[in-house]
């Protein structure tokens, strides 16, 4: 998203950054800055390169989205200045300042291109393996930020296995929240088009065997968090009257393996070592163990995306008194080592300082932990978004394929019908004129040539008919031929031909029919001739009546025949063949209506009438429903 797009979204990262740096401004007053040795004394002054690269890091925040590749390249540039320029190296405060990589390694998740998907995750393990070296090792920290708040002053060599420790910590917890930024990509409206590209393809192989493997994550996070603590903090524990650190880290590892299945369980169990610490003050953490708290967001953030029902809401008011608790314990001397926060991060212990630090740590953790059971909250609703998409997804595709058995469905009786209405009307003609030229052959032999001529015509004209049809299946669906009212004659002379006596009444003048309901009227009229031929018995006769004198054409076709000739299937009830059903739809789709049934007052009668309004009474009908509709509901209220 580019800045000159009227979109304002491509201001939030800026807003981000902004924000970041001016919480770690205001959380850490007095160190902005770092320390400088000078002849192997400590000696602290004031300079403005540990704020500069807090300001970078926060501008490489601010450029993810429109820039992701210059972010990547200025923050990198700036974790090399600080190997290299150890002016601009963090203290042991204001190293937290690394922690607003996390948000930036979400963000590059969210907002990279394809080409940066493969290296953008490498290049973020490389920083996280960066910024592990300058917090742990001397050479790159002076006395090294790890020694300064572990209290393990040793030399380079030895602290290799905690760099190897630290740095897969921070490499894992970097991939994660870029695989956050990733997911939440993938729930992103704006970035749904591009969604088939979300993941690199490093992670789609790797797909079906991280879902089968999806249950086990958080156990694994816990067996993780345990281990590596436990690794930190070996010979530490034993100094107590007894070795309550596994114990109270056990508890909070506990809250996390069991988040996704025991969502309640892993709520309560941070209240009771909370409540634990309040009262029994061995199990209480000190400088060294305090970041183990962070254990309670991640518990939140699971919780907040798996739980379902009233837990997940619940989870965030106990979440805020349980970091309000944690605060407690970490800045009140009493409940602490005797210190407290403000001597662990060496601004003594007065009054002002320990109120100071109690909001200062209060509103991190607070921040902190509503952040994370939000992030677990957007991960569920996108979770659930897409499950409704994919439902979604297949409804439509099921009406979809309804609708095109629809169709498919439609055109097979549209194809019938005409089948039926190009064939029933030739086949009646060739039969009547074949069992005629049978009959009256004998005494007439003359007659058969008439016959059999008549019967080639109409097989001719059949089979154009039929060949336009077929043509018309391919080309366009909106018939194979389009008789208009000027064809009746025609229809009329070759029914007389074959045997029927038809008398034409006309009564008004002609006025104008669409071609659709020209169609109809000469299908109609066909199927009625066809009928009364096939079904009227021996002498069959026909009258055929059009009256223009009203808005539009009414029309009959009465029939009849011998009484004995007379078949079952002209009796009432007959209306439901093909032929029948096809001139009502017909009829009906040309605006107009069609009954057809036993003519009471001519025996062996056969009585069809329909009527097709004009062109032009259609047009004032559509205008006139709306009217109709609203006088109808003025009047009913």
């Amino acid at each position: 998203m580019h800045p000159t797009s009227r979109n304002s979204r491509w201001l939030v990262e800026p807003l981000i950054g902004v924000a970041l740096v001016a919480v770690w401004a205001i959380g850490f007053p007095t160190h902005l800055v770092s320390f400088v040795p000078v002849r192997g004394d400590m000696v602290w002054y004031t300079t403005p390169y540990a704020f500069l690269i807090a300001v970078g890091f926060a501008t490489g925040i601010a450029l993810s989205r429109v820039a992701t590749s210059v972010s990547l390249v200025i923050v990198g540039a700036l974790l090399a200045t600080q190997l290299l320029f150890w002016a601009a190296r963090f203290s042991s405060t204001s190293w937290s300042a690394y922690l607003t990589l996390l948000v930036f390694a979400t963000l590059v998740g969210l907002h990279a291109t394809r080409r940066m998907r493969v290296v953008a995750p490498l290049v973020l393990i490389l920083c996280a393996v960066v910024v592990s070296a300058l917090l742990v090792l001397p050479r790159f920290s002076a006395t090294g930020i790890d020694g300064l708040i572990n209290g393990k002053h040793m030399s380079t060599v030895a602290l290799i296995p905690d760099l190897l420790v630290c740095a897969g910590a921070a490499a894992l917890i970097t991939f994660g929240f870029w695989y956050l930024g990733t997911q939440l990509r993938l729930a992103s409206p704006a970035l749904r088009a591009r969604s088939s590209e979300a993941l690199s393809p490093i992670l789609r192989n790797l797909a079906p065997t991280l879902l089968t493997l999806r249950p086990a994550l958080e156990p694994a996070i816990a067996v993780a968090f345990y281990g590596l603590w436990i690794i930190a903090e070996a010979g530490r524990s034993a100094s107590w009257p007894w070795p309550s650190f596994p114990f109270t880290l056990g508890l909070l590892a506990a809250s996390i393996a069991v988040a996704r299945s025991f969502p309640r369980l892993a709520v309560a169990l941070p209240g009771v070592l909370l409540a634990t610490q309040l009262f029994v003050i061995p199990t209480r953490f000190g400088s060294t163990t305090w970041p183990v708290y962070f254990a309670v967001p991640l518990t939140c953030l699971i919780v907040s995306a798996m739980a379902g029902g009233r837990i997940r809401w619940l989870s965030l008011p106990i979440a805020v008194v349980y970091v309000a608790a944690i605060t407690t314990l970490m800045t009140v001397p009493p409940l602490s080592d005797g210190y407290g926060w403000t001597a662990w991060v060496g601004v003594g212990t007065s009054v002002d300082n320990v109120v100071g630090s109690f909001a200062a740590v209060l509103v991190v953790g607070l921040i902190l932990t509503s952040g994370a059971w939000y992030i677990g909250y957007g991960l569920r609703a996108s979770q659930l978004k897409r499950a409704a998409d994919a439902k979604l997804d297949a409804t439509v595709d099921e009406l979809r394929s309804a609708e095109i058995d629809l169709i498919v469905a439609n055109e097979r009786d549209r194809i019938a019908q005409d089948v039926h209405d190009i064939m029933a009307h030739s086949l009646a003609v060739i039969i009547a004129q074949a069992d005629g030229a049978r009959f009256i052959g004998p005494q007439r032999p003359d007659a058969i040539s008439a016959s059999l001529e008549r019967i080639a015509a109409s097989a001719r004209t059949s089979l154009a008919e039929v060949r336009m049809l077929i043509e018309s299946l391919v080309e366009s669906p909106e018939g194979h031929s389009n008789p208009t009212l000027d064809d009746l004659d025609d229809l009329v002379q070759r029914m007389r031909g074959a045997g029927l006596a038809i008398t034409v009444d006309r009564f008004g003048d002609q006025t104008m029919l669409t071609p659709g309901q020209q169609l109809a009227v000469y299908r109609i009229v066909q199927e009625s001739l066809t009928n009364a031929l096939k079904h009227a018995g021996a002498l069959p006769t026909a009258r055929l009546t059009l009256d223009w004198r009203g808005p539009g054409l009414a029309l009959t076709v009465a029939s009849s025949g011998a009484l004995p000739q007379r078949r079952d299937s002209n009796a009432r009830g007959r209306g439901h063949s093909r032929g029948l059903y096809g001139m009502r739809e017909r009829a009906r789709l040309a605006g107009g209506w069609l009954t057809a049934d036993v003519d009471d007052e001519e025996p062996g009668g056969y009585l069809v009438t329909a009527f097709v309004p004009t062109a032009c009474a259609v047009e004032q009908a559509s205008e006139a429903a709306p009217e109709v509709t609203l006088l109808h509901e003025a009047g009913s209220r």
